[in-house]
């Protein structure tokens, strides 16, 4: 189990490898507020990750909750949106990792001593554990490339690692 927030899905479904949360992961939670921002905004703009997304929340194994406590206060605070901080409260509370690929969020889930990875950190370990090849882990690296932002070292970095397996 896992808590998303809105990025990795995004970019897993726009890459056609949102399957690989399910195998990794078995479940992965959101907070309504990612829900909103992911199926029902990208709904209404006619994003075809949105319906995915949508489609597997329907399959039962991307589960939508809502968060205990407002986590307003501590998205303002920690210069985050509201979104990333009810993830990141939520992973707390289940004692899970938080999948998450903006830095400022990262850096803050990781000093509440919470497990992080986001977007490239899934294909990477879907490599390691042999789910998919390092071909297969090398295109959804340079597909994800092409959807998200992406440093230039860190995608160097990234494709020397993945390179290096298998």
């Amino acid at each position: 189990m896992t808590v998303s927030n809105s990025g990795p899905l995004i970019h897993l479904a726009m890459i056609g490898s949102l399957d690989l949360l399910k195998t990794l992961f078995g479940s992965v939670i959101i907070p309504s507020t990612v829900k909103m921002e992911v199926v029902d905004r990208g709904k209404e703009e006619g994003k075809a990750d949105a319906f995915l997304i949508e489609g597997e929340i329907e399959n039962g194994w991307i589960v939508v909750e809502e968060p205990g406590d407002s986590a307003e206060d501590i998205a303002n605070s920690a210069g985050i949106d509201a979104g990333e901080a009810e993830a990141i409260m939520l992973a707390r509370s289940r004692h899970c990792p938080v999948l998450i690929d903006d830095l400022a969020a990262r850096r803050f889930a990781a000093g509440l001593g919470l497990e992080v990875t986001g977007s490239i950190g899934v294909v990477v370990r879907a490599v390691k554990v042999g789910l998919i090849s390092r071909d297969e882990g090398l295109d959804a690296l340079d597909k994800l490339a092409r959807v998200m932002w992406l440093n230039v070292g860190v995608y160097e970095d990234v494709r020397k690692v993945v390179e290096g397996l298998g």
